[in-house]
């Protein structure tokens, strides 16, 4: 008999994780088939916004459910306002501690892992380079590809969805602390630097913070190695297309795999999951800039995970240790 329950479960685990991969390919392919649609219709421009604001709605979905309903218009809102800041550094510098300020309160409810992918559209908005078309056409496509991505996600990623724990008030607070300082000196440099890819280095800060200063040491050690796996799989992918000289349907259908491979490990790997975003965000970018692309990538996240692992480090060791019980209880 224990070995029937036994064989019934197994059975019954290959189906679940059957269609959880058959689910995740069919939401990847829908995900990057508007992407397709506007590159042969000439919108080129909008295909990187597309589906940049796609995958950071089902993102959202995934990671807290609960703010979907503002993400749709936050996403766009916040990528235009990032646009308009352009040349006003003060203003910005404003926004974006306002910004990492209330990134920090929701903590208390355990939604600060969604927000982010609102402080990461306004860092582009304001860090990438100016695009052929206005400031409101690409906040009108960021605006379509999350309501796209948010309703895919809605219909067909229910199994994925996450409730995250909320965090303490005391943490809550040295999280405000160590995000707002980083993640404004983060921008400071990346405008510093003006480099064409120099918005991996505030991204990378804002991402690896939190609360918690075990998760943090974690989620440092983790962004690194899969940073650095996902570079050289990105790499390996665009040498291979140009190698074999593929159609463009190829790059496409690698992308969707990506895509598929970062839905199906989110919940499994987090530095396979990392891996996968990162080729997938390196294959996006025009075959021009994608060394340089790897290369600020790699060097930005290892710095940003050297420092905040070395904070996270130096306050797991100050946190004091438990008083042992009086012998008398």
């Amino acid at each position: 008999m224990p070995h029937r329950k036994l064989a019934l479960h197994s059975l019954g685990w290959l189906r679940y994780q059957r269609r959880r991969i058959l689910r995740a390919g069919q939401i990847s392919a829908l995900l990057f088939a508007p992407a397709v649609g506007l590159a042969l219709a000439g919108h080129a421009a909008a295909v990187f916004l597309f589906a940049l604001a796609a995958n950071y709605s089902v993102l959202c979905m995934i990671l807290a459910r609960r703010l979907q309903p503002w993400s749709v218009p936050a996403i766009p809102a916040l990528y235009l306002a990032g646009r308009l800041c352009v040349g006003q550094p003060l203003a910005m510098a404003l926004l974006l501690s306002a910004c990492l300020a209330l990134l920090a309160a929701s903590a208390r409810r355990g939604l600060h892992k969604g927000m982010q992918f609102w402080v990461f559209a306004l860092l582009l908005g304001n860090m990438t380079p100016t695009a052929a078309i206005a400031p409101w056409q690409e906040a009108g496509w960021m605006l379509l590809g999350a309501g796209y991505g948010g309703a895919l996600a809605r219909i067909g990623l229910a199994d994925w969805f996450q409730a995250l724990p909320g965090a303490a008030a005391a943490d809550a607070r040295r999280y405000a602390w160590h995000l707002l300082p980083w993640g404004m000196l983060a921008w400071l440099a990346g405008n510093w630097m003006h480099g064409a890819h120099a918005w991996w280095l505030p991204l990378a800060v804002v991402a690896i913070p939190d609360p918690s200063p075990e998760r943090m040491l974690w989620l440092a050690r983790e962004r690194a190695i899969g940073t650095l796996a996902g570079t050289l799989l990105s790499g390996l992918l665009y040498w291979t297309l140009l190698w074999l000289s593929l159609a463009p349907v190829w790059h496409v259908l690698a992308l969707c795999l990506l895509q598929m491979l970062l839905l199906i490990t989110i919940r499994h790997s987090f530095r396979v999951f990392i891996a996968m975003l990162t080729a997938l965000v390196l294959s996006l970018l025009p075959p021009t800039q994608l060394a340089h692309g790897m290369l600020e990538r790699v060097a930005d996240t290892l710095i940003a995970a050297m420092l905040l692992g070395a904070l996270a480090w130096f306050l797991r060791q100050r946190r004091p240790l438990p008083r042992a019980q009086d012998s008398s209880d």
